[in-house]
Formats: structure tokens, C-alpha cells, sequence
């Protein structure tokens, strides 16, 4: 039987939260404080900035991540979030059979053989392409009108080492294809939906027969609203039959 939604893995899961790789780790830092509150371990791993990485990305990315998180100790529930969508086929084969479960949270989800770009709208496409200098595309705060990210993260120091993680991103990382690799059947899968912008992704995860949930939130809605995010994250496991306390 599957063991992923089997209910029969002897030791309780940890997560690893997994930023995309156009932010950094600071967002995902609440939700790892509410789950240690109730008991469950997790690991907010930092991705390195893409700047200072080598092609191909997505295999860069997820051997930095398993080495990271592999000497933490398993097993694992990862958790990613917005474009760390497209990694995570790469980190679950990355992680030697270390990942029993992966909830999408507000991510893109597995886009094997295509690129950012394909995944994302023509208007936005086309507006950061138009915006690149010296290879570069600017920083995530920058793509969207003033006061957008000021409306999702209040103003205090979590906003602060956000603002402080984001950095221009390489345009060709942007059009790398994503590995082609198999989703392995002995891992669950499942999407939460905190933002309505990410109805069509919600909508694809349930076409993949995945278990979806949705929150009425917003995208950075781990940095702000850390309770609800991980009830519903903890909810997500144990539809797949994950266990995260012993």
C-alpha cells in the first residue's frame, strides 16, 4: 500500500518549508514557531541566491536544499510555496526516498519541461522582460504598483528581512526548463490555496487528484497569519495520512 496515505509510517514527520527562490526564508519563519508551539519540528531551509548559482537551477537548487535538510533527519513533509512549486520534484528525488509527503502551499505546481514563463501570465511576461538589465530581472517587490507588498506584510521588522532577502533574479533561470522527473507514487500530494490568485493552480491540483484546501488569505499570508496557515498545512497531512506528532 501506498505509504504515504497509508496512516503506517512508524516516526511523525517533519516539515521542511521551503521559500521560492525569488524570496528568502523570512516569510516561512511564523509558521515553523506555530507548529514548534504544537509540538511538530520543522526546518526553513534558505535557498541560495541565484545569482551566485551555476546552471541548471532546478538541480543546483535541489541539491542545496537536500543538504540542508537531509542532516536535520526525517522523515519529511516539504512544503513549498509560490515558485519553489517548480523544485520540488527535484528536491523529493534529491532527498533519497527522505519525503513521505508535499503540500503546495499558494505554489505553481509541477511543470516538468517548461519554463517560469510558461507558467505565468502574458501581461506579466511580458512586463518583466521588458524590464530586464544586464541579464537581470528586478527584485520581486519591484514587479507589482507601490504599497502592494506594504498591504500583504505590516510595517516592523519581519517585513524588514523580507524586504532584505529579495535580490534581482538571472533572466535564465526564468527560461530554464524544469527537469523532467517522475512524481513518485509513494509520496502524497496536496495543494492549499491561500490567495485567490491562486484558483487556477488550486483548480489544476484537484484535476491531479490531489486533496486541496482554501483559505481566504493572501499569498504571504505564512509571514501573517502563522495559526491558520499551519492549522490548514496540518489539516493537508493528515488528509494524505501523514502523522506530524508522535
Amino acid at each position: 500500500m501506498d505509504r504515504a496515505v497509508s496512516g503506517l509510517q512508524e516516526n511523525p514527520m517533519r516539515f521542511i518549508l521551503l521559500h521560492s527562490p525569488l524570496t528568502g526564508p523570512a516569510a516561512w519563519t511564523p509558521v515553523a514557531a506555530e507548529l514548534a508551539r504544537r509540538g511538530v519540528e520543522a526546518t526553513v531551509p534558505a535557498i541560495p541566491p541565484l545569482a551566485v548559482l551555476a546552471a541548471p537551477y532546478y538541480d543546483s537548487l535541489a541539491r542545496a536544499v537536500a543538504v540542508q535538510a537531509l542532516g536535520q533527519g526525517g522523515p519529511f513533509i516539504l512544503a513549498v510555496h509560490s515558485a519553489a512549486g517548480g523544485l520540488a520534484p527535484g528536491v523529493v528525488a534529491a532527498m533519497r526516498g527522505q519525503v513521505r509527503g508535499v503540500l503546495y502551499v499558494d505554489a505553481i505546481p509541477p511543470h516538468p519541461g517548461r519554463c517560469w514563463f510558461e507558467t505565468a501570465g502574458d501581461g506579466l511576461t511580458a512586463s518583466l522582460k521588458a524590464r530586464v538589465q544586464d541579464g537581470m530581472i528586478p527584485a520581486w517587490d519591484q514587479w507589482f504598483p507601490p504599497g502592494a507588498l506594504e498591504a500583504l506584510l505590516p510595517e516592523g521588522p519581519l517585513r524588514e528581512r523580507f524586504v532584505g532577502e529579495l535580490s534581482p533574479t538571472p533572466l535564465a533561470w526564468f527560461e530554464e526548463p524544469a527537469p523532467r522527473i517522475d512524481l513518485p507514487g509513494d509520496v502524497g500530494w496536496g495543494f492549499l490555496r491561500l490567495s485567490k490568485a491562486y484558483e487556477r493552480e488550486a483548480g489544476e491540483a484537484r484535476r491531479l487528484g490531489w486533496p486541496t484546501l482554501r483559505r481566504d488569505l493572501h499569498h504571504l499570508a505564512m509571514a501573517t497569519h502563522p495559526r491558520e496557515t499551519a492549522e490548514a498545512m496540518l489539516a493537508l497531512a493528515r488528509l494524505l495520512g501523514l502523522r506530524t506528532t508522535a
